[in-house]
């Protein structure tokens, strides 16, 4: 009988080291223990190299139309200007009783006038008779000059009378244009005629029969376009 029970106390403390040994076993392999020392943080490490910049992107869609904004406030009103001088009108008229010019070329009649102001024209006219005689085809020219030059701005200012036929016609007719470009100062305003012109054949010219014939010539404001 003791010694059954002394079999039965060694089994007992067998299994008692065993599992105690087992426990041990699955502290050490299992989740690890809590540690007293502390984890130490590592040195930072060298910046990398920038990426390569990527590709532009497209641009985007034009957006909605915005609604139209409110009239804004009136502006100041601005100082008035200096009063401008005020044009003084500047016209002149020569005329002369039956002349009767039978000159087939050169000078009818002249005409002095104090221009004023550089920039403004001089507006001439001339009215009276003229008249071509021949036997066939002819062609006779009454023209202005000042000083003695033809008007280059814009063009020259004539009139052309051709005639087919011996018939002795006297025809009353205006000569008139404005010439820009002229220099203020005393301008002397001529009246010419001139045969053969435009190719034809020479005539009998004969200005201001029997009649008066006159010369206007006035000063003219430019209006800027």
């Amino acid at each position: 009988m003791r010694r059954n029970n002394m079999a039965y106390k060694f089994v007992i403390s067998v299994l008692v080291m065993v599992s105690v040994g087992l426990a041990t076993s699955q502290d050490t392999s299992g989740s690890p223990q809590a540690s007293s020392n502390p984890c130490l943080s590592s040195p930072a490490g060298i910046p990398g190299i920038p990426g390569t910049a990527g590709v532009p992107g497209r641009d985007g869609r034009d957006g909605f139309k915005g609604e139209k904004g409110d009239v804004g406030p009136a502006g100041v009103k601005g100082n008035s200007g200096e009063n401008g001088l005020p044009f003084v009108p500047n016209i002149k008229q020569c005329a002369w009783n039956k002349i009767d010019d039978g000159k087939d070329n050169g000078l009818i009649k002249e005409c002095r006038f104090n221009k004023k102001t550089d920039t403004t024209a001089l507006r001439v006219l001339w009215n009276g008779n003229f008249r071509a005689l021949s036997a066939g085809g002819t062609c006779t020219r009454w023209y202005f000059t000042f000083d003695g030059l033809e008007c280059e701005d814009p063009f020259p200012i004539d009139t052309v009378l051709h005639t087919h036929a011996s018939h002795n016609m006297h025809f009353g007719s205006s000569v008139e244009g404005l010439c820009f470009g002229i220099p203020a100062g005393r301008v002397d305003i001529e009246f010419r005629v001139m045969t053969p012109c435009s190719g034809f054949p020479a005539s009998d010219a004969y200005t201001g029969w029997e009649s008066v014939s006159r010369m206007i010539i006035e000063e003219v404001p430019v209006v800027p376009e």
